[in-house]
């Protein structure tokens, strides 16, 4: 291997994983400032937290892989015939597929599917794509396992897994209101063409039911006993399961995820303590919901909704205009969401970065404003 090719592997690298790269160096830099020492930093993380990702991530991974849910939706888009009509469908079927399965596991699904299907009709329906990276951060705000965010906050919050969904359900049912709205807007009616049939030629084989199946029940498995607060139970189920049944899966999870959790646990503990910012923090009303939703959003924008929830947690138990803001935080600005940053990865279009603001932005700015004068007290 030349020096130009270990060059170009080292970049590839830094740019896949910036966002770990930077909170690392942030670490190093937090250390030699403030001098803790790496024997306390295991206390800084929230190990419930890491855990019940982990056994997401491995349930959700099982679930893409089964490849189910692309046969489901080629399925019934052999029926949608408009431009419209398609976009409508796939945002939804995104924002579904994130409520159920996470957000970056939706977005591994529904993009590789809609740029197959672009390969089959001569209309350009690549503006679908920013649409469904928006959509994945409004489904994905609904239940506790659809974010990491989430599921951080709904540790923190110690309420039920469906009580969780009904207080979010008003916030998310508007934003999907004014989603649907945009792309109702935004798309024409034009019939769609198909240059190809679309045959379907998968086997039973690739379209893994027993994969599917053990996925599906190991999901519900998961809510349940996170409801009665069996973590390591659960956790030890997932992971026996899918050892003895399916090991390959777990070769192809996106542990670099935990990694990055584990690293912004402790800098934004460190962070929390710094006396500039506590006393910063100290002279915001944070029992002011108001205060807390847009001091959310201004922190999701800048740093990214998980850190932002991380940092402003350790000040607040005020949760629900917390998550509200988070949440619509992650929409706007691509740093302000993992999802936006893996989604333009995959997209991997020219000028995807000015596409994507183009429509996420007035998205952003319309939805925060409807949720404050709806749901802000």
């Amino acid at each position: 291997m030349t020096s130009i090719d270990k060059k170009k592997i080292i970049f590839q690298f830094m740019k896949k994983e910036f966002i770990i790269i930077s909170s690392l160096i942030l670490l190093i830099i937090l250390s030699l400032i403030y001098r803790i020492p790496m024997k306390y930093y295991p206390s800084f993380v929230d190990w419930h937290t890491i855990l019940a990702l982990a056994g997401l991530l491995v349930i959700t991974t099982g679930l893409k892989e089964s490849e189910i849910f692309e046969k489901i939706a080629k399925w019934i888009i052999n029926s949608i015939k408009s431009e419209k009509m398609l976009a409508l469908f796939m945002v939804m079927l995104t924002s579904l597929f994130s409520t159920l399965l996470t957000n970056d596991i939706a977005l591994f699904i529904v993009i590789p599917l809609t740029i197959s299907i672009q390969k089959l009709i001569s209309n350009n329906i690549s503006k679908i794509l920013y649409f469904e990276v928006i959509s994945v951060n409004v489904g994905s705000s609904l239940t506790p396992i659809g974010n990491p965010q989430n599921l951080y906050l709904w540790h923190i919050w110690d309420n039920s897994f469906f009580i969780f969904i009904f207080k979010l359900l008003p916030f998310v049912l508007i934003l999907l209101l004014i989603l649907g709205l945009f792309v109702w807007i935004l798309f024409p009616k034009t019939h769609l063409v198909i240059l190809s049939q679309n045959e379907k030629n998968t086997t039973d084989k690739n379209q893994n039911r027993a994969l599917f199946g053990l996925s599906l029940s190991l999901l519900i498995l998961y809510i349940i006993l996170l409801e009665f607060d069996l973590l390591v139970i659960c956790i030890i189920a997932i992971f026996a399961c899918f050892i003895l049944f399916f090991r390959r899966i777990l070769l192809k999870v996106n542990w670099e995820i935990l990694i990055l959790f584990f690293l912004i646990f402790i800098d934004f503990h460190i962070i929390s303590q710094i006396s500039i910012i506590t006393d910063l923090m100290q002279r915001i009303n944070l029992n002011s919901s108001r205060n807390i939703f847009f001091l959310a959003v201004l922190i999701s924008q800048l740093i990214s909704n998980v850190p932002a929830a991380v940092f402003l947690s350790k000040y607040t138990s005020n949760m629900l205009p917390l998550i509200y803001g988070v949440n619509i935080g992650g929409i706007g600005f691509y740093l302000g969401s993992f999802a936006n940053i893996i989604g333009l990865r995959l997209i991997n279009e020219k000028k995807s970065f000015i596409k994507f603001h183009k429509y996420a932005l007035p998205y952003f700015l319309i939805s925060m404003t409807v949720i404050f004068l709806i749901l802000i007290n």
